[in-house]
C-alpha cells in the first residue's frame, strides 16, 4: 500500500520532469523506460530516492541492449523490444 501510495503522489511529477516513456512497477520491482537524450538514470534514482528516507532504489543498467525484469529478458532493437522468457 505503501508503495501504491508513493507512486500516485510522486510518479506524475517525476515522469514529467524526467521524460519517462513507461513505467511498470510489480510488488517492489519497477521498469523504467526512459529518453537518454532528456535525463539518465542516476538523475532518476537520485530523486526517487529523495522522496522518502525509509525507500532506497537501485538500478540495473541495460548490457548488450538486453535487460532482465522478472526472469524475463528483454531485448532492445532499433524499432522494437522483444521479450524472451
Amino acid at each position: 500500500m505503501f508503495l501504491q501510495h508513493t507512486q500516485n503522489s510522486h510518479l506524475a511529477h517525476l515522469a514529467r520532469k524526467h521524460k519517462i516513456i513507461n513505467y511498470v512497477r510489480y510488488v517492489d520491482d519497477t521498469f523504467f523506460i526512459f529518453s537518454p537524450n532528456y535525463t539518465n538514470i542516476q538523475a532518476i534514482l537520485n530523486d526517487f530516492n529523495a522522496i522518502h528516507p525509509k525507500l532506497h532504489f537501485t538500478a540495473e543498467i541495460e548490457q548488450n541492449n538486453i535487460l532482465n525484469y522478472l526472469d524475463i529478458s528483454n531485448h532492445k532493437t532499433p524499432t522494437n523490444t522483444e521479450t524472451f522468457i
